[in-house]
């Protein structure tokens, strides 16, 4: 049903999306769809959390992280790409629904303060270890994801029929991660 309900939202929008629709392409009765989820914001919720943070917080990309900075962001900058790259049309109903849905809001909130928490803490951690200089890590997670999230927007909104935006990523992980890095190395 989560596939399903991302077709579908990815398709129409929250706005325009209905249970009804989701459970017949489902191959399900609409009252299924409401004892797992009770309602469509729930749903949407769920779709959510399934197609970003876990992805992106998994144990397998945590794993991945060493202590040593620079591997560490260009880990989680190359996953954060992938994943939002990988999934355009749902980030342009994100886009399109939060200034009209403030409960759609909420929901995709959630997941860019997820990423910034996880950053932060990580640094703390680093810097607690005396391995980076202190400094205000919440505003730089957020400052890390929005300088990637520009990116991905770049390509969202102006489209890259030649393919020179997302070759061009490679870069400019290695460049924000280096200004990081030098911003944070003792």
């Amino acid at each position: 049903m989560i596939d399903t309900a991302l077709a579908v939202f990815s398709e129409k929008g929250y706005e325009a999306a209905s249970t009804r629709d989701i459970a017949e392409r489902a191959g399900v009765n609409e009252i299924t769809l409401f004892r797992h989820f009770k309602n469509k914001e729930n749903l949407f919720r769920e779709v959510l959390n399934a197609r970003f943070p876990t992805t992106l917080l998994s144990d397998d990309v945590n794993r991945r992280l060493t202590g040593r900075l620079r591997e560490d962001l260009t880990v989680l900058a190359q996953k954060y790409l992938e994943v939002h790259l990988e999934n355009l049309d749902f980030i342009r109903i994100g886009i399109m629904e939060v200034p009209r849905n403030p409960s759609c809001a909420d929901v995709v909130r959630t997941i860019p303060e997820r990423l910034e928490e996880h950053l932060a803490n990580y640094m703390l951690d680093l810097a607690a270890r005396h391995v980076i200089r202190d400094a205000n890590f919440k505003l730089l997670a957020r400052m890390f994801y929005g300088q990637l999230f520009q990116h991905v927007m770049s390509i969202c909104s102006f489209g890259d029929d030649s393919g020179a935006l997302r070759a061009e990523s490679d870069e400019f992980i290695e460049t924000l991660v280096t200004m990081y890095v030098q911003t944070l190395t003792p």
